[in-house]
C-alpha cells in the first residue's frame, strides 16, 4: 500500500549545473553525503540545524521528514512535511508523503484526506490517483470485515475475498514507510534507480538549462515544443522568441544551476518537473521555484508549459 513515495524528489546532481546550489546550502548537501552512507541519526541532527539556522529553507525541511519517516519517527516526520506546506503551499508532493505516515499509522481517513489535498493541487499526479485508489480498496475491505462479524453473510463474503485479491495483487509484501525515498541521486542507499522515461526527461532538462547557460538561442529554443504557448504576455511565439533572443544575447554572462528537481508522470502521459532554479547574469540574479510541462515526441522530451511558482 502506498509504495509510490515521496513524489519522486530525485535532487539529481546534473554536473556541472548544481554545484553553485550545494555550495549555497552545505548542510543540506552533508546531511545527504550522510544518508547516502546510512547515517539517517546524523543526517536528522545536521537538517535540524540546518532548518534552525534557516527556518524557510522547504527542501532541508523536506529531506528532513523523509528521513525522520525512514525512521520510523512519524510525529516529527508530520511535522517537518507540515512546514513545507507552510512554506510551499503550492506542492501536492508534502501532501502524499503525509498520507503515507498517516496510512503506517492506521488513520486512514487522515491518509485519504491529505491525497484528496495532493490530488485538488495537482489533479494529474498519477502517484497520489494510485495510493488513493489503493487507500480506497483498503477502507473497503475494512468494512467488509466489519459487516461480517457475526453475519453468516455469502455475499459479503465473496465482496470481501474479491477486495483482499485486489489488495494482494496491487500491494507488494511489506510496503512500510521504511520504503520512503530519500531524495538523493539513484546512487543512493536503498532508492531505485529512476526510470528510462525519468533519465530521458533530466537529460531533457539539463540540455535546456546547458543551452540557456551557454547563450545557444538554437539549442534553447529547440527544447521546447512547437505546442508551447508563452502565455497572455506575447501575443505570439514570434514574439516571445524575438524577447527572449534579446534577453539572452544581450547578457555578458548567463549560469543557470538546478537543484532538488521532482519529476511526476502526468494521467496524460506528459511529464511534469519542479525544481529550484538559481539564475545568475552579469545584470540579474533570482532564486525561483520553477515548473516544466514536458510532453514526448519523435524528437524527444520538449516543453509545452513553463511557470515560475
Amino acid at each position: 500500500m502506498l509504495s509510490k513515495l515521496l513524489c519522486l524528489l530525485m535532487m539529481m546532481f546534473l554536473a556541472p549545473g548544481l554545484a553553485a546550489a550545494q555550495i549555497e546550502q552545505p548542510s543540506t548537501a552533508a546531511a545527504q553525503a550522510m544518508i547516502a552512507k546510512g547515517q539517517d541519526t546524523a543526517a536528522i541532527n545536521t537538517l535540524k540545524h540546518a532548518v534552525a539556522k534557516k527556518p524557510d529553507d522547504y527542501q532541508a525541511w523536506f529531506l528532513l521528514g523523509v528521513t525522520q519517516a525512514r525512521k520510523q519517527l512519524f510525529e516529527d516526520a508530520i511535522a517537518s512535511f507540515h512546514q513545507v506546506i507552510e512554506l510551499q503551499p503550492r506542492l501536492a508532493e508534502p501532501h502524499n508523503n503525509l498520507a503515507v505516515i498517516y496510512n503506517e499509522k492506521g488513520d486512514l481517513r487522515a491518509a485519504i484526506t491529505e491525497l484528496e489535498a495532493s490530488l485538488e493541487l495537482n489533479p494529474a499526479y498519477v502517484t497520489a490517483h494510485e495510493n488513493i485508489g489503493d487507500l480506497y480498496v483498503k477502507l473497503a475491505a475494512e468494512s467488509y470485515k466489519k459487516a461480517l462479524l457475526g453475519n453468516d453473510n455469502a455475499e459479503l463474503a465473496r465482496r470481501y475475498a474479491r477486495l483482499l485479491q485486489i489488495r494482494t495483487a496491487n500491494q507488494p509484501a511489506g510496503v512500510t514507510a521504511q520504503q520512503v525515498g530519500t531524495g538523493l541521486t539513484a546512487t543512493a542507499k536503498n532508492h531505485a534507480s529512476p526510470s528510462g522515461k525519468t533519465q530521458e526527461v533530466l537529460a531533457a532538462v539539463e540540455a535546456w538549462r546547458t543551452a540557456w547557460s551557454r547563450q545557444d538561442t538554437g539549442a534553447y529554443f529547440a527544447a521546447y515544443d512547437e505546442r508551447f504557448d508563452p502565455g497572455a504576455r506575447f501575443k505570439t511565439r514570434r514574439s516571445w522568441e524575438q524577447y527572449k533572443q534579446d534577453m539572452i544575447k544581450n547578457k555578458k554572462f548567463i549560469s543557470v544551476e538546478l537543484a532538488n528537481i521532482v519529476v511526476s508522470e502526468q494521467t496524460d502521459g506528459n511529464m511534469k518537473v519542479v525544481m529550484m532554479q538559481y539564475f545568475r547574469s552579469n545584470s540579474h540574479q533570482s532564486d525561483d521555484l520553477k515548473e516544466l510541462t514536458l510532453r514526448p515526441t519523435d524528437g524527444g522530451w520538449k516543453i509545452i508549459h513553463e511557470a515560475t511558482l
